[in-house]
């Protein structure tokens, strides 16, 4: 979604990403060139064949235009509050999630505004237990709104064409990547075997996790030196299974199903440290509304305007973009002939192009609406609300990591870190060290993969890395 302050005339004027004429300029020249060659034959024959004013086409191609232009623009703000909704709804369900839960004896003078030397500073096991549920939490959620994203790529040529192309499968695999992040490694197996991908260039260990092979593939675009488009090798289109299976944010919503009925604190489940039962009904109404709303969403992208009303409003464009010339009088001068229709074809073409880009406002394009920014919003609030709860040992679990050139340019805001479960992270290479040091840690001789292939963690490669900052 491009941003702009609309009151600077010359430079809305002058833009051209974004705006109807990279769609539109083939069929304005080639109309406009069209018009002129029919100037010159009238004139050379001094033949008319028609004058100004007696065709309705013109009027009843504007009113046909217009209201497609409308439906779609009604249907761009359903989608734009669709994922305003959604990502509302994740923000109360880790807000309701964090305050809800009693934890032990530490956490709940803390929740009694016993702070500082009068709070208990020794943890028990209910205070361990709690801490393990928020970070569940918050990274299920992140995970349900990178999940949300990566289905807004697929919905519609993927799920319901079969194919997409490289750019598209080269921004799927970052948000594997962040999901790989942020799910355990069996939790993540379960995600990624419903993504749909019948050919993948990813390779899998001996332990069958992709984690190292995506590692690898998006070392280079954290630089600008860095490749930021698909490996030449790829082939231009990867196939996706078009059968009706699960969806991957339909997987992690079961999850958080799971965590939820597993934490109640009830008759059946004795649970502490977790909420109380009453609590259960507001979860699941969250947890059902984020469905309902991705389900909004997912109807808005594979649903397209009936075909019967795009068919007629592309047919009588074309018939009335060929018989233009002809019903204006050659005898009124050139600007009649020559600037005017023009003109009207502008018009046209470019009420037709607004409404196709309206009609889907989920994806990639320029136009679409930015799902990273609320994403990246959702993330830092959320480790506020863990500071605020009180829970530092849960913010310990969290760290950042860099996101690529290309990811920023996708946002219209500065998106340039990501969060990721730090046991779970892959390792990064710190900006503090120079290009030589880097590509010894990355290269094909480098200490990660020898760490790697000798079996080691995320989080030994983690501290690797810190101690070779550290060093630099």
């Amino acid at each position: 979604m491009i941003l702009y302050k609309s009151d600077r005339w010359w430079d809305v004027i002058f833009a051209t990403a974004g705006t109807v004429w990279p769609h539109i300029s083939g069929c304005f020249w080639s109309s406009t060139i069209y018009g002129l060659v029919c100037y010159g034959l009238q004139c050379y024959y001094e033949y008319n064949a028609g004058s100004e004013g007696r065709t309705i086409l013109m009027g009843t191609m504007t009113f046909l235009l217009i209201f497609r232009a409308n439906a779609a623009y009604a249907r761009y703000w359903l989608g734009r509050s669709c994922c305003s909704c959604f990502f509302s709804d994740l923000r109360e369900f880790i807000m309701l999630g964090l305050v809800v839960v009693r934890g032990g004896l530490s956490d709940a003078n803390f929740n009694h505004h016993f702070r500082g030397e009068n709070r208990a500073k020794v943890e028990d096991h209910f205070d361990r237990k709690a801490r393990s549920l928020r970070v569940d939490i918050v990274r299920l959620c992140i995970a349900l709104g990178v999940s949300f994203k990566l289905h807004t790529r697929m919905a519609l040529n993927g799920y319901c064409f079969g194919t997409v192309d490289a750019n598209t499968k080269w921004r799927v695999d970052w948000d594997r990547f962040r999901l790989r992040q942020l799910l355990a490694p069996d939790e993540f197996a379960l995600v990624d075997s419903v993504v749909g991908f019948m050919q993948d260039t990813a390779t899998a260990d001996a332990k069958g996790d992709l984690l190292k092979w995506m590692a690898c593939q998006f070392r280079g675009p954290f630089s600008t030196a860095g490749p930021q488009t698909p490996p030449e090798d790829w082939p231009t289109d990867f196939e996706v299974d078009k059968e009706c299976h699960i969806r991957p944010l339909v997987v992690i919503s079961g999850f958080m199903r799971e965590l939820m009925f597993k934490n109640i604190n009830d008759m059946s489940n004795n649970a502490p440290w977790a909420f109380k039962e009453r609590y259960m009904t507001i979860f699941m109404n969250l947890i059902g509304a984020l469905l309902h709303e991705f389900e909004g969403a997912n109807q808005i992208i594979t649903t397209p305007i009936p075909l019967p009303y795009a068919n007629l409003c592309k047919t009588l464009l074309l018939i009335f973009l060929l018989s233009m010339p002809f019903f204006v009088d050659y005898r009124l001068g050139w600007l009649s002939n020559l600037i005017f229709p023009p003109l009207a074809s502008l018009a046209l073409l470019g009420i037709d192009a607004i409404a196709t880009e309206l009609e889907n406002p989920f994806g990639d394009d320029d136009n679409d609406l930015d799902i990273l920014e609320p994403l990246h919003v959702l993330e830092c609030e959320a480790l506020e609300m863990l500071r605020l709860s009180g829970d530092e040992g849960a913010l310990n679990h969290f760290c950042w990591r860099r996101a690529p050139e290309f990811v920023e340019k996708d946002c219209c805001r500065n998106l340039r870190r990501q969060l990721v479960i730090r046991d779970l992270a892959a390792p990064e290479v710190v900006t503090a060290m120079s290009d030589g040091t880097m590509e010894s840690w990355m290269g094909s001789s480098g200490s990660w993969r020898v760490l790697w292939s000798e079996g080691g963690s995320s989080q030994d490669m983690f501290r690797s890395f810190e101690s070779a900052a550290t060093r630099q």
